[in-house]
């Protein structure tokens, strides 16, 4: 981003910006499966060739340049030759907008009313849960949603991803223990993450997916498919196996890379694959179909 070419946006413009950046965060990247840590990187020491260039680009070029958007420059540079897909670089307060929305200060943005809030519609004979992100807080709303439900229809159609540990608890509404999904960071052992703590396992369960259910998303639906606890009913989805995290600088601005993968329970890796559901069908029938399904689940 430059922001020379142009003027600072409006705090409502900036945050419309970022909410339709998360919302197409399988393709762009910006969605990531692991909460944000809380530390700060040190300033690095300068760099003697790099230095001595921003100097002679700032002095001379024509039109003129500040080093902070040199700086800006070369950090994205720097990004792109890594060929991760997935990793970026965020200025400061746009950082401050994503992670304040991602963990739930909706006073950063103006979102849609049904982005990030969980929407319930119960009925008699189920209940449909609809997530469009999972930002922080989605998982123990699924569950309250999900208890007492004679049938559930969780509906990550569109979703992009999120926070993994709100995936997880997600997930664990449905499962009573076990695997949810395992870690695999560079460097480290692999780490399962287990159930937060015991769901309803007898529900049933359809998840509706689609092309745009990616990331975190898919955790939840790889999981609950390859625990045999739901019924995939839509079209294959985006197929993101990695985990990105962010790494805060210390001018308050961000840097956002792959740093591992995840894994269903059964041990598939969704990245470039995705997963296939159990019931093809288009957006447009998905929801009728899996409340077909659940009829038949549940004898009504």
């Amino acid at each position: 981003m430059t922001p020379r070419a142009r003027r600072k946006p409006h705090r409502w413009y900036r945050g419309a910006a970022l909410m339709a950046a998360l919302l197409t965060a399988y393709g762009l990247g910006v969605a990531t499966a692991v909460p944000a840590p809380s530390r700060v990187e040190p300033a690095a020491h300068d760099d003697g060739l790099l230095e001595e260039a921003t100097d002679r680009i700032v002095t001379s070029a024509d039109p003129p340049v500040s080093r902070d958007e040199l700086r800006e420059a070369a950090i994205s540079g720097m990004l792109r030759s890594l060929g991760d897909p997935w990793a970026r670089y965020y200025p400061p307060q746009e950082y401050e907008d994503f992670t304040g929305w991602l963990n739930g200060d909706h006073k950063t943005v103006r979102p849609e009313p049904e982005i990030g809030d969980v929407v319930v519609d119960r009925e008699e004979k189920l209940t449909v849960i609809r997530v469009a992100v999972f930002t922080r807080g989605v998982g123990s709303q699924v569950r309250a949603a999900a208890y007492g439900s004679p049938a559930v229809v969780l509906d990550l159609r569109g979703n992009p991803g999120g926070l993994l540990d709100e995936a997880v608890e997600t997930a664990s509404a449905f499962l009573d223990s076990g695997p949810v999904v395992t870690y695999e960071r560079r460097g480290e052992v692999a780490r399962v993450i287990s159930v937060t703590s015991p769901g309803d396992s007898r529900v049933p369960v359809v998840v509706l997916v689609d092309k745009g259910t990616a990331s975190a998303a898919e955790i939840v639906a790889g999981s609950l498919r390859d625990r045999d606890r739901a019924v995939i009913v839509g079209s294959t989805t985006f197929g993101k196996g990695t985990v990105q995290e962010p790494v805060r600088l210390s001018d308050g601005s961000a840097v956002e890379l792959t740093v591992g993968r995840y894994l269903t329970p059964a041990g598939h890796n969704l990245e470039g694959v995705g997963i296939e559901p159990d019931i093809t069908a288009d957006s447009s029938d998905a929801e009728r179909r899996g409340r077909a399904v659940l009829d038949g689940l549940t004898g009504s």
